[in-house]
């Protein structure tokens, strides 16, 4: 069943030098339970997406499209409508754990004070908050729990994050770039505490990140982005394995296990797309029908891969 439906989304920002279009027609779904990746340079428009989602956009932001939680459509749902999910049934962990946690709380009352709008007992708390500090992988939870937020390291205050936001047992998590800004040490505890969320607790989570590893890692899904647009989406296992879209290959070759093999070229800038395939520059066999047609995604195998060459 799925849990996230998101159809035809479009988010524009009006600015002086034009429109910005971060986000172009972009589909796709989250299986209840399951893991979904989306990954992407910086600019690829993925956090845009998450901060639709959770009804976080700027108010300038011109937005269309369907996203539908549950079933039920929340694009278009009012602020005082989706305040009852927030939170609740869509949790967010967020990209910047130091300004998500208050400095002068100890870490266990910052989730106990989430159990506590759930209603759990007094004398639970403390037993609710130990059982989701030890999900997290912390070696000492009552040590933890005792301890205030700048007493930890950059990697354990982000899996704090994460525990307040399971505290409120969401059906569906968004976490924004969780490894991003964490030493080698803190990034395979962020990553060894997501598998134990996978495989202990099947929460279903939409995971925003540029770390490509994480994703092979973690997800049950992965869509890639590329200036707006999902360019390929699938199956983790085999979008790694054999992916379709020459820039999934070329992100999979700048791996630094696979030799750290640069792209050439950039990416073209949100405001000045072209009217084709916007990979075509860079493209190492690009087609002539990149030059004015615009690609499609297309089924191939059932895996979505938005190009031309698998027209034919």
């Amino acid at each position: 069943m799925k849990i996230l439906e998101v159809a035809g989304l479009n988010v524009t920002f009006p600015t002086r030098r034009g429109m910005i279009r971060a986000s172009q027609n972009v589909g796709f779904s989250v299986d209840r339970g399951e893991i979904c990746v989306l990954v992407g340079e910086t600019g690829s428009g993925k956090s845009v997406i998450g901060q639709a989602i959770l009804h976080l956009l700027p108010k300038t932001a011109v937005v269309s499209g369907s996203i539908r939680y549950g079933g039920q459509e929340i694009l278009s749902m009012s602020e005082a409508a989706y305040a009852h999910l927030r939170g609740r049934e869509i949790a967010l962990i967020p990209q910047n754990p130091s300004g998500s946690l208050d400095p002068l709380m100890r870490c266990g009352r910052q989730i106990a004070e989430v159990l506590e709008c759930r209603e759990v007992p007094r004398e639970r708390l403390s037993g609710e908050t130990g059982r989701i500090l030890s999900y997290l992988n912390f070696p000492d939870p009552e040590l933890t729990a005792a301890s205030y937020p700048h007493e930890l390291s950059g990697g354990m205050r982000q899996r704090l994050t994460t525990g307040i936001a399971l505290a409120s047992e969401p059906r569906l998590l968004v976490a924004d770039e969780p490894t991003k800004g964490l030493d080698y040490a803190a990034r395979n505890a962020s990553i060894a505490m997501f598998r134990t969320l996978k495989e202990k607790r099947h929460d279903s989570i939409l995971m925003i990140t540029h770390d490509l590893e994480l994703a092979r890692l973690i997800g049950d899904t992965v869509g890639v982005l590329y200036s707006g647009e999902l360019v390929e989406f699938g199956p983790t296992a085999e979008v790694f394995e054999e992916p379709g879209h020459p820039y999934t290959r070329g992100l999979i070759a700048a791996l630094p296990k696979n030799g750290m093999k640069p792209m050439p070229g950039i990416c073209p800038g949100l405001s000045r797309l072209p009217k084709g395939c916007y990979f075509r520059d860079r493209c190492p066999h690009p087609c002539t029908e990149g030059e004015g047609f615009h690609p499609a995604m297309l089924d191939v195998s059932g895996r979505w891969v938005r190009c031309s060459h698998f027209s034919a």
